[in-house]
């Protein structure tokens, strides 16, 4: 049992370093269920507070997308590339219920530009292809969720589950909600842990508004503005992941993680907890 101790303690982002001589003992108090299976061993403290940057690039796949244009037949989605770039900033706050369950709530600014290209479209009706725009929005992020965790002083293996949803603001009427879970693996070399795995992104994205077309408006003289709606999701779910973390002291953690693939991503958070 204190083999599985030391690898919770050591799990990052997670957890705090094991206890022993040279470390002071962290109380085992607060919401903590299963004590007993601790066999007398202090566990870290029960409370986090961490703060994430995360950073992805994406390419969507089109759901849905409907537009107002006399004349005009449907598009093919296929022929549509859709790009995504997000910049994430999040505190989040966490509790430990047993040694193998953590919940957590997060809160944050989320800042995203979508691209949609419409260069590919070529409509003989209108003589010219269509013109491709770009959504940009910002807003509050807010969401919950919780990790599973075991191990040895040696390895470690988790599985973090994270539903989040959206307040937003930009040129359009934006939504964003998503839900995401990353396996891990990996190996424990004294106060450094070192994983790989990978990240499963299921992400519902909305936009609504008006695009510009070169066309005059008989009935303004500017040009003409297009009413559109459209559905996006990622067009890879998976990518696999790189992470090294440095534990340094029995109440401070750091982590860096990056994604490859279709999809790429840094990930960094700082906790500390009490």
């Amino acid at each position: 049992m204190r083999r599985l101790v030391i690898s919770l303690l050591l799990l990052v982002p997670l957890t705090l370093p094991a206890q022993d001589s040279d470390t002071v003992a962290v109380s085992n108090t607060g919401p903590l269920f299963m004590k007993d299976s601790l066999d007398g061993f202090d566990f870290f403290a029960p409370w986090g507070v961490g703060a994430d940057i995360f950073i992805m690039q994406q390419d969507y796949n089109i759901k849905k997308l409907e537009f107002v244009l006399p004349g005009v037949p449907d598009i093919d989605p296929s022929l549509v590339d859709v790009s995504n770039d997000v910049q994430n900033y999040n505190l989040r706050g966490d509790v430990w219920l047993t040694p193998f369950l953590q919940v957590f709530a997060l809160v944050g600014y989320i800042d995203a530009d979508t691209s949609v290209d419409l260069s590919q479209v070529s409509l003989d009706v209108l003589g010219f292809p269509l013109p491709g725009f770009g959504v940009s929005y910002d807003g509050t992020v807010y969401g919950a969720g919780f990790n599973l965790l075991y191990g040895t002083d040696k390895w470690f293996a988790t599985l973090n589950n994270t539903w989040t949803d959206t307040s937003l603001s930009g040129d359009f009427d934006s939504s964003v909600s998503s839900y995401t879970a990353q396996p891990r693996i990996g190996l424990v070399f004294d106060s450094w842990t070192v994983w790989t795995g990978g990240m499963y992104i299921d992400v519902d994205e909305r936009h609504s508004g008006s695009f510009e077309l070169p066309i005059p408006n008989p009935a303004t003289g500017a040009n003409l503005r297009v009413p559109f709606r459209v559905d996006l999701e990622a067009s890879e779910k998976w990518n696999y992941v790189l992470g090294v973390g440095k534990v340094f002291s029995p109440r401070a953690t750091m982590f860096l993680e990056l994604g490859f693939g279709d999809r790429t991503h840094t990930l960094m958070n700082f906790t500390y907890r009490f």
